[in-house]
Order: C-alpha cells, then sequence, then structure tokens
C-alpha cells in the first residue's frame, strides 16, 4: 500500500531490530511512518545512531521529513535477579522487599529510592499489574508484604507503586546519560518517561543548552501525573497517553476516560498528543489485527489524537510493514467518513481560543471548500494553532528550516515543506501549490486560505488572505 498523498493522524513506529532488516526501513516511511522512536530502555547508542542515520538518509532520499523521537527510560522500578529467575508468590503468604543481596529470602529491588518512599498500606504491583501486594511493615532497608493477588514473577519484573508520591527523581543519571545522546544526534523530540509535575520537565529542560533544542514530550504513565495534567501540558511540548503503566497505576476501567481526557486537555492547548501502547499488539505475532484493536485505533483518532504509535509490533514483531500499512488504512477510513464531522464539532466548540486569526481561517476555508490551508512559518507555536481545529483542508505549513520540518512531521494535518525562497506569501503560494498538484489534491486556480504573519505583528499569524493557485512553477 503506498503512502496516502496527505494524511492526518501521525504513525509513530518504534525502531528495533525487526526493522534492520533488508528494505524495511524504507517500506516503513514509504507506507507512512511520520516519527521514528528510539526507545532507550533498551539496546545501545551505537545501534540507536546507525538506525537514526539511516532514517534520515532514507527520509531525505524518498522526500520526506521524519521526526526522530528519542524515549528517556526514566525512573522505572525492577526487581533484581531471582536465585531460579522467577518466584511464585502465593495468595495471603508474607514478602519482604529488600535491596539486592541484603536479605537471602527477599524479593530483591534495585533502587533504594522505592524502599524509602513506601509507606504501611499502600500497594504495590509486579508483572505489569499481574500481582499485588500491601505493605504491612517498614523498615529502614526493607519493607514487609502481603500477596494480595498471587501470581509468579521473573528476574527484572517491573513494580508500581501507583499510592506513593516519590521524591523528584527525573531526570535519572541514566537520564542525563541518554539525554547526551539525543542531543549528539540532534533529536527533535524527547519522551520524558514518568512525569509527575511541571517540575520533572522544568529540570528536563534546564539540562538543555541554548540554541537548537529537542521538544519535550511528557509521557502521562503515573497516576500523580493526572492530578497535575494541566500543569504539565502547559509545560510540555507535547503529551503522549502511555498506556501501559498508566494502565498499572490507573482503574483499568477508567482508561478509555483517561486516554479522553489527556486528549482533550492537550488539544485545548494546541499540544501534539500521541496515544501509545498496544494499538495492535496481536501483530507482534499474527499477520492481521483483532477487529478490537482497529476499533481502538480508530476510536483514538475520533478523540482527537494527533498520531498513534507502535511498540513491539515494529521493534520486534514479525510484521512491521503490514502493522503500518494496516493502521495507515484504518486511519484513513476513519478520517474520510468523519473529517468533515469533526471540524464542524471543533469549530463549533473552539470558541475564540487560541489566536483566533487560526480560527477564522479554518471557518474561511470550511465556507470556501478552500482545497488548503496555507501558512508560512518560522516558530512551532504559530504552526500548532492552525490543527487544534481540525480543518478538513490539507494544512501545508511552509518552515525556514530542516528541523522545523521535521518537528512539524508529528502534528495533526501538516504536511511540512521547506522554503526555498523564504517566507514570503507569495513565494510560498508557488511552493505549496506545485506539491497540491503533484499530489493530485488542487489544480490551478482552485481557492487556497493563505495565514501568514506581517512584519508589524509581534510573531503571531495577523494577515489572512483568499488567493487562487497559480500554474505550475516548478522547474521544467
Amino acid at each position: 500500500m503506498p503512502r496516502p498523498p496527505w494524511h492526518r493522524t501521525k504513525i509513530v513506529c518504534t525502531l528495533g531490530p525487526a526493522t534492520d532488516r533488508a528494505g524495511v526501513l524504507e517500506r516503513l516511511i514509504g507506507a507512512g511512518m511520520d516519527v521514528a522512536r528510539f526507545n532507550m530502555s533498551h539496546g545501545d547508542h551505537a545501534e540507536h545512531a546507525r538506525r537514526i542515520q539511516q532514517v534520515r538518509h532514507l527520509a531525505r532520499q524518498m522526500g520526506q521529513f521524519v521526526a526522530v523521537l528519542v524515549d528517556l527510560p526514566g525512573p522505572k522500578f525492577r526487581l533484581g535477579d531471582l536465585p531460579d529467575g522467577a518466584r511464585e508468590l502465593r495468595l495471603g503468604t508474607d514478602v519482604v522487599l529488600a535491596l539486592e543481596a541484603d536479605l537471602p529470602d527477599a524479593l530483591p529491588v534495585r533502587q533504594p529510592q522505592l524502599l524509602q518512599a513506601l509507606r504501611v498500606g499502600e500497594s504495590v504491583y509486579l508483572a505489569d499489574g499481574a500481582i499485588k501486594l500491601e505493605v504491612k511493615t517498614v523498615g529502614t532497608d526493607w519493607v514487609a508484604c502481603q500477596v494480595i493477588v498471587s501470581g509468579t514473577v521473573t528476574s527484572g519484573s517491573g513494580i508500581n507503586v501507583p499510592d506513593s508520591r516519590l521524591a523528584a527523581l527525573v531526570p535519572t543519571d541514566d537520564d542525563r546519560r541518554h539525554l547526551g545522546f539525543a542531543l549528539a544526534q540532534q533529536a527533535d523530540w524527547l519522551g520524558v518517561s514518568f512525569v509527575q509535575s511541571a517540575d520533572d520537565l522544568i529540570r528536563v529542560r534546564a539540562l538543555l543548552p541554548p540554541g537548537r533544542q529537542p521538544l519535550l514530550m511528557a509521557k502521562i504513565e503515573k497516576r500523580q501525573a493526572l492530578a497535575e495534567l494541566d500543569a504539565i501540558v502547559e509545560t510540555a511540548d507535547g503529551v503522549m497517553v502511555a498506556r501501559g503503566d498508566l494502565g498499572v497505576e490507573t482503574d483499568l476501567a477508567e482508561i478509555p476516560l483517561v486516554q479522553k481526557r489527556i486528549i482533550a486537555t492537550a488539544n485545548a492547548r494546541a499540544r501534539p498528543v500521541i496515544t501509545a501502547t498496544q494499538m495492535l499488539e496481536s501483530m507482534v505475532m499474527q499477520e492481521q489485527p483483532t477487529r478490537a484493536e482497529v476499533t481502538d485505533v480508530a476510536n483514538a483518532m475520533l478523540d482527537g489524537t494527533d498520531g498513534v504509535m507502535l511498540s513491539a509490533e515494529t521493534a520486534i514483531g514479525r510484521f512491521p510493514v503490514a502493522a503500518v500499512e494496516i493502521l495507515q488504512r484504518v486511519l484513513t477510513a476513519t478520517e474520510t467518513e468523519y473529517a468533515a464531522q469533526l471540524a464542524a464539532d471543533r469549530l463549533h466548540a473552539s470558541g475564540s481560543a487560541g489566536n483566533p486569526m487560526s480560527l477564522v481561517a479554518c471557518q474561511l476555508a470550511a465556507r470556501l471548500d478552500a482545497k488548503a490551508i496555507i501558512a508560512p512559518v518560522s516558530d512551532m507555536a504559530t504552526a500548532l494553532e492552525i490543527p487544534r481545529f481540525r480543518p478538513k483542508a490539507p494544512l501545508v505549513v511552509v518552515a525556514d528550516s530542516e528541523d522545523m520540518c521535521r518537528r512539524l512531521a508529528m502534528v495533526w494535518g501538516t504536511s511540512p515543506l521547506l522554503a526555498v525562497t523564504g517566507l514570503e506569501p507569495q513565494s510560498c503560494l508557488g511552493l505549496a501549490g506545485d506539491w497540491l498538484r503533484a499530489q493530485r489534491l488542487a489544480q490551478p486556480g482552485d481557492p487556497v486560505v493563505v495565514l501568514s504573519t506581517s512584519d508589524a505583528s509581534q510573531g503571531e499569524a495577523d494577515t489572512l488572505q483568499v488567493m487562487r493557485l497559480p500554474e505550475d512553477t516548478s522547474p521544467g
């Protein structure tokens, strides 16, 4: 299935061993991958650097802008090594958590901060929430618990403590090391894991050097983050609904509502939002997804997500390209059916939120049935204002740097173009017109809405024009 000429909801693919096979990366870009994600919890810097180089080389060769998202691991708590690799925890029995090798019969814990944070009565979840413990007694360097939900744990099993307010742990020492790598690779986006408050993001941002910096994506996966959601979204450049750990930290029945709340909050503040975890999980091993999975993908788009993310499906799965192709098919079908209704609903509900000129541009494009909205921009804030209204018409954003174009690849409905002769509206109209005709989205003489920034403005778009697409201006 070829890449659509223009698509609204963006696709994020986690790269890994499965994408190292010959031709896979090229096919992923061709199928619609907009963002390549690099998970620092797995692999080493050398292999991640090699994949980043390959992505950028292929994207440039194929005339596409693909953003690079480097995902920091954050303070993920895990069990240490068990003597036999696994241990059965029976209902009602007592178990002690302690630092590795401190007590012979204890469950070893790798991070002392966890033991220091736990209090009597709090819940501890192991193995992605499959096992539940309750804290009964707290010692100086150990914690005694009772097994409430039984099961078998293995070495390295994850630990979640949703009731505990942990001290400021973001960024960890490991995060700082990976941050240096991300800066050296000129990552476009930086995923900050296990964010609990806006202060976590402020501490990470303080480590970034002046000049070109990656944009910060706050991963919402802690219960405490939901209480601080407005401040976190306001401080972040983007947001991820990280449903894996969030599904452990939050009542499973509430996850759909939490997802809608996070997406709505991000939409209201014009922050790109990605929905992640188990979008097409069955395709790790199977060539076709389940009906529930494709419904989940469609509903995330209807909720207002800017993009959907594949994790194991593309990193280690057997059918990475098929997963992207099916994702694209589902998104395209849903967008085609609901595009006009979503645009109308958003324009009606948004009122005067954000820059009023962006709202008027979308209203005018809808009334004129314009073939595109064209926006010359020099900063992300201006570029993000129009997509919040989910216009039906293609949004062609003309930027003056490759960095900006790659960052915009994350944003709903946005097709970034690199300006070659500056951001003057007339030249941008010619560039955008050539692209629209090449994609068979418009013809000469079709109306378009151009939203630009005058020299007299304070940086916000303030000039709105209805223009007609010129004849082909491309060389030859």
